[in-house]
Parts: C-alpha cells; sequence; structure tokens
C-alpha cells in the first residue's frame, strides 16, 4: 500500500491546478484537446431541449426540474457559468435538497476557484442520496485535492473505485492528487490505468507523459506524447513543443527542431517554442557567436510579458545563458536575476516559505555539539547488512558541486548504480521524528531495535526505487542529504560518504544561476544572499560533523575533475572497494545512454567535459562581492582562494 500525502501545511510547495471537476491540463490545452466531457450526470441529460423552471405551485413537475437541470447543464459545459447558475439558483430556491442541483452548483464553485465552497455543496449534494455516485466522489476528491487535502482527496477517489473499480475519471484524477504529493511512482500507475481503461483519450497520455518528465523517463514520456498526438485530428502547438523539450533532453537536436518548426508554423513566436529552438542552438553550436546573437534576438522580441508564469522563467533562464556565452555577463546577470524574481513570485503563492528549512538546519547546527554526540546511549557496531553486496553509500555536497557529474562517472560503473536525487534518507528522518524526542534529539536514546526499524525503513524505500542490494553497490545521491551526516553515522555507522566540493562562490553562483523546481530549500537560491547564507549554514553544520564524528567521508574536488578525471575519482573508485572501469571515462556518454537525469545538469553531463564552468564566479566578482565576506571562512577551510 502506497503511504497517504502529506497533510495540509505540510507541501509548501504545492501549487493547486486549475480548478475544475475533471483534470486540467498543466500544459495550457484547449479541454476539446482532450476529449474529456464533464463527469456530472443530470436525470434526463440529453432527452431534448432544455426546459424553463416554472416558479408555480405547489412544485414544479419532474419534466420541469430534469429540463431546468439539462439547461444549467449545458450552459456549465459551454462554460456560461453566469446562465448555469442563475437556473441552479431558482430550482434550490424551491428543492434546497435536490441532489443534482447542489452538485452542479458545487462544480460551479470548483470551476471559480471558490474551493471551501465547493466542498461544501458536493459534500450536501452527497449527504441528500442513498448512495453517491462514483461522479460525485470523484469530484469531491478533486475540490479537497485542490486545497491540499491530499489524504481526504484519495479517501474519496478510493470510495469512488471502491463502487466501480473501472472508473476512469477516479484514476486520472488521483493521479493528479498523488503527482502533486509527489507519490510519483504511484500516479504514474495510476495514468496506465486509465490509458488502459481509455485508451483514445488523449488526456491520459499527456498525464502520463508529464509524469514521466517528473521522473527523468524521458524517453518513455516522448511516446506517450506522440501516441496523444495521434490521437487528436489538429493537435495544439503546445503538443509539439512538449516533443521539442523531450528531445532536447534527450540530446536529440534534430528531432526536437522539427517538432519546434512544426510549433512555430501553428503559433509564430511562440515564447516556448522559440526558447527551445535557442537552447538547441546553444547546445550544438556553443561557439557560434553570431548565431547566439540570433537566438538572443529572437527572444527578446518575443519577450515574457505575455508568457505563462513557468515560461517566463525559462525564457529569461535562456536569455542569461545565452549571454553569458556571448561574454554579456552584466546582461547576463541580470536576467538571471529576473528568473528568480518571478520564481520568487511563484514562491510566494504557493506558501513556499525558504526560512522553514534555514531553520531546520538551524536546529541541526545547535544540536550538533559534543555534549549532545557524547550522550549519545551505546550501541553495537555494524557491518554490512546481510543479502547486500555494499555499505550504504552517500554522494553529498553542496548543490552544484558538481555532484550530477560524480554520479555519471560512478553509474557507468558496472557494479555501481546510482539512485538519483531520491529522498530514502528523508523517510528515514521522519519515520525518526516520531520516535520520543524527535528528530534529532530521539538518535542520542535510539536503542538497537529503533536502529533496526529504521534500517529497515531505508532498505524498503530503496528496493522501491529499484535499487539492487543484493547485485550492486547502491549509492544514494541526493547533495542536500549533507545535512543528514548525523542521522547517517547513528542509523549507518558502516556507510560511506562521498563529499562533493566545488569552490564556495562558483557553488553559490551556480545556485543562483539554476532555474530550480522550488521548495523551502531551493527558495534560498533565488538571490545571491540568501544563497551564501545557505551555503555558509550548511557548511557549518558539515564542519562540525567532521570535527565531532567518526564519519567515513572521501572528498572530490569539481576543479581537480574538470582536470584530470580519472585522478581524482580513481581514489574514491579504491574508497569503494571496486577497481577502475574504462566505461568511467566517458560520463557524457553513459548520461546519453541512460537517459535519466532529473537536475538542472542534464545538458552539461551529456557533453563532453569543459572547463568554463571553473571560476565562473570571477566573471561575476562584482556581483559577488557583497556575498564574499559570508563564504570566506568556507573558501580558507576547505583550501580555496579569493
Amino acid at each position: 500500500m502506497s503511504k497517504r500525502p502529506p497533510k495540509p501545511g505540510k507541501n509548501p510547495g504545492f501549487m493547486p491546478p486549475r480548478p475544475g471537476f475533471a483534470a486540467r491540463p498543466t500544459v495550457g490545452l484547449p479541454p476539446s484537446a482532450y476529449g474529456t466531457g464533464a463527469t456530472v450526470q443530470v436525470p434526463g441529460l440529453g432527452q431534448g431541449q432544455g426546459m424553463g423552471l416554472r416558479m408555480r405551485p405547489p412544485m414544479p413537475s419532474q419534466a420541469e426540474v430534469v429540463g431546468a437541470l439539462q439547461a444549467a447543464a449545458a450552459h456549465y459545459s459551454a462554460r456560461r457559468f453566469r446562465e448555469a447558475s442563475q437556473i441552479l439558483e431558482k430550482i434550490l430556491s424551491v428543492l434546497p435538497n435536490n441532489p443534482d442541483a447542489l452538485h452542479l452548483t458545487g462544480l460551479l464553485a470548483l470551476e471559480t476557484g471558490k474551493l471551501v465552497e465547493a466542498e461544501k455543496l458536493i459534500r450536501m449534494a452527497i449527504n441528500a442520496v442513498p448512495a453517491p455516485s462514483t461522479d460525485m466522489l470523484v469530484n469531491l476528491g478533486n475540490a479537497l485535492r485542490d486545497q491540499g487535502k491530499f489524504g481526504e482527496a484519495m479517501e474519496s477517489y478510493d470510495r469512488a473505485l471502491a463502487l466501480d473499480s473501472n472508473c476512469a475519471s477516479a484514476y486520472l484524477n488521483r493521479g493528479n492528487a498523488r503527482k502533486y504529493s509527489d507519490e510519483l511512482k504511484d500516479a504514474r500507475l495510476d495514468f496506465d490505468k486509465f490509458i488502459e481503461l481509455k485508451p483514445d483519450l488523449p488526456i491520459g497520455y499527456v498525464s502520463a507523459s508529464q509524469m514521466g518528465m517528473q521522473l527523468g523517463l524521458y524517453r518513455e514520456s516522448l511516446a506517450y506524447c506522440m501516441r496523444a498526438i495521434e490521437l487528436i485530428p489538429s493537435p495544439p502547438a503546445i503538443f509539439f513543443i512538449i516533443a521539442a523539450d523531450l528531445h532536447e533532453r534527450l540530446s536529440e537536436f534534430d528531432s526536437a527542431i522539427v517538432n519546434v518548426e512544426k510549433a512555430l508554423a501553428l503559433e509564430p513566436g511562440n515564447g516556448e517554442a522559440t526558447r527551445i529552438l535557442a537552447r538547441v542552438e546553444r547546445r550544438r553550436h556553443p561557439n557560434d557567436k553570431a548565431l547566439l546573437a540570433e537566438m538572443r534576438r529572437r527572444l527578446e522580441v518575443v519577450g515574457t510579458d505575455n508568457l505563462p508564469f513557468e515560461h517566463r522563467r525559462s525564457v529569461e533562464e535562456e536569455l542569461a545563458q545565452l549571454c553569458d556565452k556571448l561574454g554579456d555577463f552584466d546582461a547576463a546577470f541580470e536576467h538571471f536575476g529576473r528568473m528568480n524574481e518571478i520564481a520568487l513570485e511563484e514562491a510566494k503563492a504557493t506558501r513556499i516559505d525558504k526560512n522553514e528549512y534555514l531553520d531546520f538546519v538551524e536546529g541541526l547546527i545547535s544540536y550538533a555539539t559534543a555534549e549532545n554526540f557524547k550522550a549519545w546511549q551505546s550501541l553495537p557496531a555494524l557491518s554490512v547488512e546481510a543479502g547486500h553486496r555494499a555499505a550504504p553509500t552517500f554522494i553529498v555536497g553542496f548543490p552544484r558541486s558538481g555532484t550530477t557529474l560524480l554520479d555519471q562517472i560512478c553509474d557507468a560503473h558496472p557494479d555501481i548504480q546510482v539512485l538519483e536525487e531520491k529522498p530514502c534518507l528523508r523517510i528515514v528522518r521522519d519515520a525518526l521524528a516520531e520516535f520520543d524526542g524527535g528528530h534529532p534529539h530521539a538518535l542520542g536514546t535510539l536503542t538497537e531495535d529503533q536502529r533496526r526499524e529504521l534500517r529497515a525503513i531505508y532498505w524498503k524505500a530503496l528496493e522501491s526505487e529499484d535499487a539492487d542490494l543484493a547485485g550492486k553497490l547502491v549509492i544514494d545521491k541526493l547533495p542536500l542529504s549533507i545535512i543528514n551526516a548525523g542521522l547517517i553515522a547513528r542509523v549507518f555507522p558502516e556507510a560511506k560518504i562521498i563529499l562533493a566540493l566545488r569552490h564556495p562562490a562558483d557553488s553559490v553562483f551556480s545556485c543562483f544561476m539554476q532555474n530550480f523546481q522550488l521548495n523551502s530549500s531551493m527558495a534560498n537560491f533565488l538571490n545571491l544572499d540568501d544563497a551564501a547564507r545557505l551555503y555558509d549554514r550548511v557548511m557549518t553544520l558539515w564542519q562540525q560533523y567532521r570535527a565531532l564524528l567518526s564519519l567515513n567521508v572521501v572528498e572530490v574536488r569539481y576543479e581537480n575533475l574538470i582536470r584530470d578525471l580519472r585522478g581524482e575519482v580513481e581514489p574514491v573508485i579504491d574508497f569503494l572497494g571496486l577497481p577502475w572501469n574504462d566505461a568511467q571515462a566517458n560520463p557524457a556518454a553513459h548520461a546519453l545512454a541512460r537517459g535519466t537525469i532529473r537536475t538542472p545538469s542534464y545538458a552539461q553531463v551529456t557533453q563532453p567535459l569543459y572547463s568554463s564552468a571553473t571560476d565562473r564566479w570571477r566573471r561575476y566578482q562584482k556581483h559577488l562581492e557583497p556575498v564574499l565576506p559570508i563564504l570566506e571562512k568556507h573558501i580558507k577551510y576547505f583550501g580555496y582562494t579569493l
């Protein structure tokens, strides 16, 4: 059984989908592209023309009520919400408990963003009938989901499926709820089930394609997208834009261009299509200054004023990258700043609080003292888990320190499997938080049985991500797991840690440059001051761990990796107890063959090693001057210079 999503308030990064009774596109597609209709059923609907409801004593006839409901439903389907509302108000004025009128009025509230009212009305409709329909339960689930009440939404979808195990709309909408609550694999299963039940409806393939993109399954995602295109007589431009985006991520540049051209033929000047074109050309011809200047000009003509929220960020990011390549560093910095200003709007709109993560790190810093660590209850030493090939191994570091490149190099070894950006250790941390004292204080009183329980939770989490614990040396790569080194030391004392290092100023500036998917940690990268302060707190915590705990650590420096890959990595492979494998010398080839890179580094690690990112911060030094004092002690600690 899958875990339930977080309670309201536990997912600050949640952005509700567009309100509505059925799944809504997240890419701006017209409803007609999906082939879905209203999921509300009205008695007598489709049996003739709608009739007016006459207010006459003693009560309107059943035929009049049905006719009025038909008319309201027709207006609703045509998105004439005012007209639908007027009819429904008349019905409810004389029949206040009519379930169909309550249900349809709830859908109007849902469509117009009145989520609490929608939930109330649909619940009233459910309570007004002996047994609710699957439509009522699915729509109640949507009203709850759009409020971020994921647990209650799941229960409503599950009730619908208990009534009808082939209720396609329940699978589709439950899949969306799971997507928004980060149950990505379960969401994918729901979308696959919808496709099985409704193989001729494009919305299933679109949803599965978007889900695959979030999971980094670009090849699979592309196949779903192309199937959706086949099913639609005249696909809108956005489908070709999605296909182009996926081809670009797979480094299939010619196919990306073909789809961009189809999109631009339908919508000349489309900002997102132009952005993908610019990105493809920048990756194909990084040294063609004339071409890059033309791409910059075209994007500047497009502008961002009329673009959807997420596309504004992407266009500003691409303009910044083009300006950086062209050597116009002040303009690049300005565009990176605009990109982050747009992201800040999103953070505010979705209630993402950067201080939530900072406060969490500060709590760990306060806990990480000699006094607390010495008070840890003694536990037996551990070796490699029975049935596992190797001890748990972690790649950690501050974001943008070369962890994705190191991931590709390690994963190219036939005896190594790297899990990329999976929340397995966070699941352990959440379980620890339920123990007496909470996290991190429960570490001090941890019993052997509790440690065994936490380890079992971790193995299960790894296996759910298809980790081959018996056959491979499994590496859990998640940069900011660096803050969990205390947890690792306590629960996995036999663990090995690979620390990725890069000049602190380069790491911080590279974080500022990235168009990250926002959460409470990534929201600290929207200005340089916040990014530098987060670096300071994270690395202060790490230095306390190193000074006070017995950690089995090997360091890898990004700058050395670029200059001498084998010379820097072979000691790491030896540290892991394995011989060097020549496949590791070509991480770009491995990345292309692997086809799943979930981080913003996908474009970098699929090309030959390059040195242009080394000491990039010096090209922007005047912009970094205000934050260098924050980083100075860490620059010295890690052996770098200003």
